[in-house]
């Protein structure tokens, strides 16, 4: 976005938001963040990234933008993550409905198969945001009103993940993505970075990231369901394969 519109020649600031909103705990996501920085840490225990700050910096980021006068456009794919964050961001301005404008990427526009119906802004070049600052709209003040309400929503089910299907979002539990990873993790040792590789476009209405896969792989191994062998806190070093049981004739 930055490159479109230095391309463009635009001074306009960007904020980032980099939280997945698709998958883990909403309930205190616009409060203390506490369990949701907790999950984030579940899913990468060792990274350095401190969640608890970024769950802080986001709320900060939004409060900044709801004090400021300017106007602001949301721009969102077709995807979970960013509808959710189109509705986040709807929710902290709904005291200035006159200042939100968006920018709906289309799928299409990108040079991708027949079948792929999702989409985030990070998949789109630089060349094609740039074309599409001249199609920058506001949002009807009916629809405003219906996102935010979505956004409450979404906190209050506080589901495992949320799927975008048929442009709406869409409640799941964990066990979506398990039932994915153990119908396509093979019976043979295989590298976990493959078999993560060939989960993460195969949920239904969900971009999973390669983070939030390898966390539901390691739980499967908790339970005993998968089996691995190698550095179990490394994607690239480890292999997995079904736990499977001979049963007797």
């Amino acid at each position: 976005m930055r490159q479109a519109l230095a391309e463009a020649a635009r001074p306009d600031p960007v904020v980032v938001l980099r939280d997945d909103l698709a998958v883990g705990p909403l309930s205190d996501i616009d409060s203390t963040g506490l369990i949701r920085s907790g999950f984030w840490q579940r899913v990468a225990p060792h990274s350095d990234i401190d969640f608890a700050a970024e769950m802080r910096q986001a709320l900060d980021q939004l409060q900044d933008v709801r004090k400021s006068e300017t106007e602001v456009a949301i721009w969102h794919g077709q995807s979970a993550s960013d509808q959710l964050m189109l509705r986040r961001v709807v929710f902290h301005l709904y005291q200035a409905p006159q200042r939100i404008n968006e920018v709906a990427l289309d799928v299409r526009e990108l040079d991708m198969p027949a079948h792929s119906h999702l989409a985030s802004v990070g998949m789109y070049p630089a060349a094609r945001l740039a074309r599409r600052f001249s199609t920058i709209a506001p949002v009807s003040v009916l629809r405003l009103g219906r996102l935010g309400y979505e956004w409450q929503q979404c906190v209050k089910e506080n589901a495992d993940v949320r799927l975008w299907k048929g442009n709406t979002l869409v409640p799941a539990a964990y066990h979506t993505v398990d039932d994915v990873i153990l119908e396509r993790c093979p019976a043979a040792w295989t590298p976990a970075a493959q078999v993560v590789g060939g989960v993460m476009g195969a949920v239904e209405g969900l971009l999973a990231s390669d983070w939030f896969v390898f966390l539901a792989l390691r739980e499967l191994i908790g339970t005993g369901q998968l089996v691995l062998r190698g550095n179990a806190d490394s994607l690239q070093t480890c292999e997995l394969r079904r736990n499977v049981v001979a049963s007797p004739e």
